[in-house]
């Protein structure tokens, strides 16, 4: 066994403590992303700019590497799967906040929109798309919010 994979207690050990560290990259850049747009409307579609941003200063992967861990580790006895609940409690606490902030009649609708445009950006990414699904998504939810949902 490397040296490397023994530190963390083994294979199991290591894909865990890398999500982790990608997830904590994530909500920095992500939290950045929010803190410097101006408005409530704009905070919420820096999801797409925060991504755009992780990809640029990280890694210019095709896609999540949460969700593509997701569907390789389907047991939810393996170590990775607390990270994967961590980062998909921290895209819905996040999204709801920022919903709540812009306000309008349904405001958890709103957040369960921007999150599957969000899921389908990252798919986007995964396949190819072009245009860019990044900005393809912050658009989709830029019109989300102008529209009350």
């Amino acid at each position: 066994m490397t040296t490397e994979v023994a530190h963390f207690g083994g294979k199991d050990g290591l894909i865990t403590a890398a999500l982790q560290r990608r997830l904590d990259r994530w909500d920095r850049i992500w939290q950045e992303a929010v803190d410097a747009a101006d408005t409530p409307a704009g905070k919420l579609p820096a999801l797409f700019d925060a991504v755009a941003t992780y990809r640029n200063r990280h890694i210019p992967a095709r896609g999540c590497a949460v969700l593509a861990t997701g569907t390789e580790l389907p047991s939810p006895e393996h170590p990775a799967h607390a990270v994967l609940a961590a980062e998909s409690a921290l895209l819905g606490t996040r999204l709801t906040l920022l919903t709540d902030a812009v306000g309008g009649p349904d405001p958890a609708a709103l957040a369960v929109d921007v999150l599957l445009v969000y899921d389908g950006a990252m798919a986007g990414l995964l396949r190819g798309w072009e245009p860019d699904p990044l900005a393809h998504g912050r658009a989709v939810a830029a019109r989300l919010i102008a529209n009350g949902r």
